[in-house]
């Protein structure tokens, strides 16, 4: 009886073993799971083109490659140009070409997110990272920014203003994952930015970093036209502590004149009747392995599509000809 209960004792020690190895594998995998956080960021200023979409494809690839979460964001800050029933037609675009999307789609115009820009521009204006700036576009144009006496004067001023970002005479690198190397003079190359305009709607450049903050964004994928972007919002998340995402810059899409498919260049709006072909069209733009066989439906493409997934065909490739 003593062996047996023995024998017993080491079964049940065994079982409590593997029930934790089995827990930390889950909990490993959870954590696998969280640990890249992407994200789709449109301007619903029209519907979806071609550029959109291979963005779109692109961060939405990469996350699920990582095994991560791929959440949407309309970048909803310009009532005067935003197009109505843009933002319910992006949501309802990207869903009918089988894109997964949660529940909690933010929108830059709530109420809570322009609470959130305004804490973040008075925390940088305590500090001292600010200034105001009454000046119209051709007096800015016949200045160069450091004889541009608004950044030293604290005064509030009597006319509509803008409140600036000021920034200092450093250079700012990092590596992108695609484009490698970059480096620029926040002060020569970039210059000072617009945080909150004059009209009292909140800048790109402040919202972008605030909102990839809230819903802790750890890699960004997006088209080589933000590039330029990328120093100010780097410099912006050093000084409100925010955690630094990676970047990644896909090549954007030009037409036969080299200019970049956009709503100004009237860049065509997807084909939507056929959203398999569309996606195998994007797929192909990606410089992405060929299809042996062409998928028979969208679970199909997507399930291919993520499992041979290679950022690394659009290394150092700025622009595509379409």
């Amino acid at each position: 009886m003593k062996v047996i209960a023995r024998y017993w004792q080491i079964f049940w020690r065994k079982v409590g073993e593997f029930n934790h190895f089995l827990l930390v594998i889950i909990v490993m995998q959870m954590s696998l799971n969280n640990s890249y956080i992407g994200r789709f960021a449109p301007t619903p200023t029209g519907k979806l083109h071609m550029g959109s979409l291979i963005a779109a494809v692109a961060s939405y690839c990469e996350a699920q490659k990582h095994n991560g979460q791929w959440l949407l964001r309309i970048e909803d800050l310009d009532p005067p140009r935003e197009v109505p029933g843009a933002s319910q037609s992006f949501i309802k675009t990207l869903t009918r070409f089988g894109f997964e999307i949660n529940n909690n789609v933010v929108f830059q115009s709530e109420t809570l997110r322009q609470k959130a820009y305004q804490r973040a521009l008075d925390k940088l204006i305590k500090n001292g990272h600010t200034y105001n700036c009454a000046c119209s576009r051709s007096q800015l144009k016949s200045i160069s920014i450091k004889a541009h006496q608004c950044r030293n004067q604290k005064q509030i001023p009597q006319k509509p203003y803008s409140i600036n970002l000021k920034v200092p005479d450093s250079t700012l690198t990092f590596e992108d994952r695609i484009q490698g190397i970059y480096a620029r003079n926040l002060l020569n190359d970039c210059g000072d930015c617009v945080l909150k305009r004059k009209d009292g709607l909140f800048s790109y450049q402040l919202a972008v970093v605030v909102d990839d903050s809230f819903q802790n964004i750890t890699d960004v994928v997006r088209g080589i036209d933000l590039i330029d972007s990328t120093p100010w919002q780097i410099y912006l998340n050093n000084l409100l502590n925010y955690q630094q995402p990676s970047y990644a810059h896909i090549p954007i899409l030009v037409n036969n004149t080299g200019q970049k498919l956009s709503k100004q260049t009237f860049a065509k709006e997807i084909n939507q009747a056929d959203p398999l072909e569309t996606l195998l069209v994007a797929h192909n733009i990606l410089l992405q392995k060929p299809f042996k066989n062409k998928p028979k439906s969208l679970i199909e493409f997507w399930n291919v599509a993520i499992a041979h997934w290679n950022i690394n065909k659009l290394d150092n490739i700025q622009s595509i000809q379409v």
